[in-house]
């Protein structure tokens, strides 16, 4: 999950005894029935496409969603192309007069794309959007969504208590996306930008594990759902919402000292770019910028992420670029945070840096290191999530 990664607050000190944290998150009763209703997720899988191509495994209808109406069904359903046309969406030899489609299935749906097929459960809401595009939506229920979540946030090898971690946080980060976009067309998309979701493909046994053992479970606080955010690795301290997105300050996001990421490849990092390379991805996205001559940081925030950088030229110009949107230009796997230096040579650059992403909330390598010295997934929920509380879902 990333909201623009930024990726790195304020330093708690003696609140991280376990004792202390263990008093501080409440937890609400047993986990979820098995068979307990659950609300649906809404995940957008493709977005403005121009054709698609799925097939079907099992038994399937086709329906209206808006009135119910079935308007097809069949066994099964070999790889067939998908495509918008002027009154309705044509798929394979079949024609609907319609704007909005929903495919149910007892097995799964494929969507063939340019590197990975995946395999989806439930319901596929194929949409013809405004612009005579392709939308599809995948609607599951909370806890397939996040068993389609965890194997891409984190290893399916991580310790166990580290996926519960991550189990809970995914749960009530999609449940936040929910209440924020109820009259929206979806909650989240399947990208970095919501969480990374692959489907039933990406399902895997301890991650399932993880699933069923928090089953229910979520974040709260001030008996809201709590925006929780998390990211790949802090760089040793995590940030406050406020100091990255301006956001109102919440307690459980605050930001705090990190001491258990440092295992992470991405603890500390460094890039070489070419000075020509970095005016040419300006120029190309309206920076007047002309031969390169230096690259300082002119302003940190308080936090010490890079705020505005100064971008002079041979010839004297000068050109100042907000740190967010050069980190946009260039890449953000390839300036993992906005937690850097920058060390001139020549006609190249080195950009050395902590971290990875924007630094809100749970650091998903700390995780893995406080599982690893035994913490448990509830102490580590509150280590990240000061003043939060686990309720179960039908309780809030």
């Amino acid at each position: 999950m990333k909201r623009y990664q930024l990726y790195l607050g304020v330093g708690v000190a003696s609140l991280w005894l376990v004792t202390g944290l263990f008093s501080v998150v409440g937890y609400a009763g047993t986990v979820m029935p098995e068979g307990g209703a659950q609300p649906l997720v809404r995940i957008a899988i493709k977005q403005n496409a121009s054709v698609g191509e799925i097939s079907i495994r099992g038994t399937y209808e086709v329906s209206d969603p808006v009135t119910g109406e079935v308007l097809g069904s069949g066994r099964r359903m070999p790889r067939v192309q998908l495509v918008p046309v002027r009154d309705g969406i044509q798929l394979g030899n079949d024609f609907y007069g319609r704007e909005r489609i929903r495919i149910t299935t007892r097995k799964d749906i494929t969507v063939y794309g340019t590197k990975n097929d995946k395999r989806y459960r439930e319901n596929m809401d194929i949409v013809r959007n405004a612009d005579g595009n392709l939308l599809l939506i995948n609607q599951v229920n909370l806890e397939d969504y996040i068993r389609g979540v965890l194997y891409h946030e984190v290893s399916h090898r991580w310790p166990m208590e580290a996926l519960k971690t991550q189990a809970v946080a995914a749960r009530t980060y999609a449940m936040y996306r929910k209440k924020i976009r109820k009259h929206k067309e979806f909650d989240v998309t399947n990208d970095t930008f919501s969480q990374v979701y692959g489907g039933r493909s990406a399902e895997r046994y301890r991650t399932n594990l993880a699933v069923k053992k928090t089953r229910g479970e979520i974040l709260s606080f001030n008996g809201e759902v709590l925006s929780a955010y998390y990211h790949s690795t802090c760089g040793g301290v995590t940030l406050s919402s406020n100091d990255v997105w301006q956001e109102e300050i919440l307690i459980p996001l605050r930001g705090a000292k990190c001491n258990y990421c440092y295992n992470s490849p991405h603890y500390k990092w460094k890039r070489n770019f070419h000075l020509q390379d970095i005016q040419e991805k300006l120029n190309a996205e309206g920076y007047q910028a002309g031969t390169i001559k230096d690259i300082r940081v002119d302003k940190r925030t308080k936090e010490g992420l890079v705020q505005i950088l100064k971008i002079t030229g041979r010839n004297g110009e000068v050109v100042k670029v907000s740190g967010k949107e050069f980190r946009g230009i260039l890449g953000p796997n390839l300036i993992k945070s906005s937690r850097y230096r920058i060390k001139m040579k020549g006609y190249y650059c080195d950009i050395i840096g902590r971290g990875w992403g924007h630094g809100v909330g749970m650091c998903q390598w700390g995780t893995r290191g406080m599982a690893k010295q035994r913490y448990n997934y509830k102490t580590i929920l509150n280590y990240y999530y000061p003043g939060a509380k686990i309720v179960r879902l039908e309780n809030l």
